[in-house]
């Protein structure tokens, strides 16, 4: 546990609320200031143009990516100059010209933080970071500046929220895995205010059926226009709250991140909290982007990214085939991910959607997130446990196996560096997740893949909680 996030866990509640919503002002300021609302006007301009205009200005904006890269990164030049690529090359790509390039795995990038930055590790560039481990629990680290930021949140307000009829700006609730009620907390409430976003936060580790009530009169009490956060939390919540019998404030619209969003998710959001579910599929890379229209077709934005469906032989997928997900930043210019190895897959739908947004492509699916149900000694249900393993940058890959109700396991690739105390800390972590259960941590040489080739991050062997329970195979 951090030194800010020991103290903030001492604060009486009333004083988690300020430092909840002084939080919540720096990073209003963070995202919604500066060249915000000039971005947003770009974004919402670009919607309306042909094919032909906005093809151009994809290829001029990856041209310049390329040439940053090549110029001031550490990773790409020497990544690519075996495969033939000079600077002259990359001065006059096409888009059909990406497949020249190699495709760069997480791990390509994991070893040596900051690589693929604008200006190296220490670059003045970067503002700030952020880690993600994702479903493979590999970590990476994120740079951004200050103005890239603003620009990626021009996008979210325009592409994600006004899409769904609604507003950053306006109030919302958010169900996601930040600890701000801290693990040991027993009793309600179990959400934090954030004044100055309008911003009910809701844990998403204190979910449970003795829980489920205080989550319903949090969302009756601020009644929020708009209900966020991991699309996996969230179909947990309204699984308990249709179990429970109870009914909730309807909002305007339900937007669903993170996780995979099936079919039966998304009947279950719609019937309990009687509202249009959309989904937002992204990355913390923020290098591809994609968000469902009035219609609920998933058009991926490639003004913020290229996306490729690639096959196993790394040739394009045929519409309706399933394949891996590749993708190039045209938005985040600090950190630069180019044809990047998202570890999801998905497939191109072969039908036009009828919003009318044809320069925008439809995803027919994206699969690759949606994991297993743990089911805790404390009643708790969890599919994502990305936070125990981030601060350990040796950890490449972690696995969540749930034998019984009794025991979890952890599965761990790892480099040589890791050491074997890393694993009580882990199980620790762990403990304060799930209660008193037992927890077993394992370092491996590799983690086992499913019959279909994907990697699991969370398994449940057990039938507890099967309604939540969603399968990848």
């Amino acid at each position: 546990m951090s030194f800010t996030q020991n103290v903030y866990e001492r604060l009486p509640l009333s004083l988690q609320n300020v430092a909840v919503s002084a939080y919540g002002w720096y990073w209003k300021r963070l995202r919604l200031g500066g060249v915000f609302e000039s971005r947003l006007n770009d974004w919402r301009e670009r919607e309306s143009w042909n094919d032909e205009r906005l093809h151009g200005w994809q290829v001029r904006r990856l041209r310049e990516v390329l040439c940053t890269a090549w110029d001031s990164t550490e990773f790409y030049r020497p990544f690519w100059t075996p495969h033939g690529a000079t600077r002259s090359h990359l001065e006059k790509f096409e888009l059909e010209d990406l497949e020249r390039l190699p495709v760069v795995g997480k791990e390509n990038l994991r070893t040596s933080p900051g690589c693929n930055w604008r200006g190296g590790p220490g670059s003045r560039e970067v503002g700030f970071v952020r880690s993600t481990s994702g479903s493979t629990g590999t970590p990476l680290r994120v740079g951004f500046s200050r103005e890239v930021f603003q620009d990626i949140y021009g996008a979210v307000e325009a592409r994600s929220y006004n899409w769904a009829g609604v507003s950053i700006r306006e109030s919302r609730s958010m169900l996601g895995s930040r600890p701000i009620v801290p693990a040991s907390q027993n009793g309600p409430p179990f959400w934090r205010y954030n004044m100055f976003e309008r911003q009910v936060y809701l844990s998403g580790l204190h979910l449970s059926s003795s829980s489920v009530g205080d989550y319903a009169d949090a969302l009756n009490r601020f009644r929020p226009v708009t209900m966020t956060g991991y699309a996996s939390a969230q179909s947990i919540l309204a699984g308990l709250l249709e179990a429970a019998g109870l009914e909730v404030h309807s909002p305007r619209a339900v937007i669903a991140t993170s996780d995979a969003l099936d079919d039966k998710m998304k009947m279950t959001l719609e019937s309990v909290f009687r509202a249009q579910v959309h989904q937002s599929w992204g990355l913390v890379e923020n290098c591809a982007f994609a968000t469902t229209c009035e219609h609920g077709r998933l058009h991926v934005h490639p003004d913020f990214g290229i996306v490729e469906v690639l096959g196993e032989d790394n040739s394009r997928a045929a519409p309706g085939e399933t394949g891996r997900l590749v993708v190039t930043g045209l938005t985040n210019t600090t950190s630069l991910f180019i044809r990047y190895d998202t570890g999801d897959l998905g497939a191109w739908s072969g039908a036009p959607c009828p919003c009318g947004r044809g320069t925008f492509p439809v995803l027919a699916e994206i699969v690759g997130r949606v994991e297993d149900v743990v089911v805790g000694a404390n009643d708790v249900r969890l599919r994502r446990f990305d936070r125990v393993f981030t601060d350990f940058p040796s950890i490449r890959r972690a696995q969540v196996i749930q034998e019984s109700r009794e025991l979890v396991r952890v599965l761990l690739e790892a480099d040589p560096d890791y050491e074997n105390r890393f694993s009580g800390q882990i199980s620790a972590r762990m403990r304060d997740l799930l209660g008193a259960m037992r927890i077993e941590v394992e370092k491996v040489d590799s983690i086992p893949l499913t019959a279909g080739g994907k990697f699991r991050a969370v398994i449940s062997r057990i039938s507890e909680g099967g309604e939540y329970q969603s399968s990848m195979e």
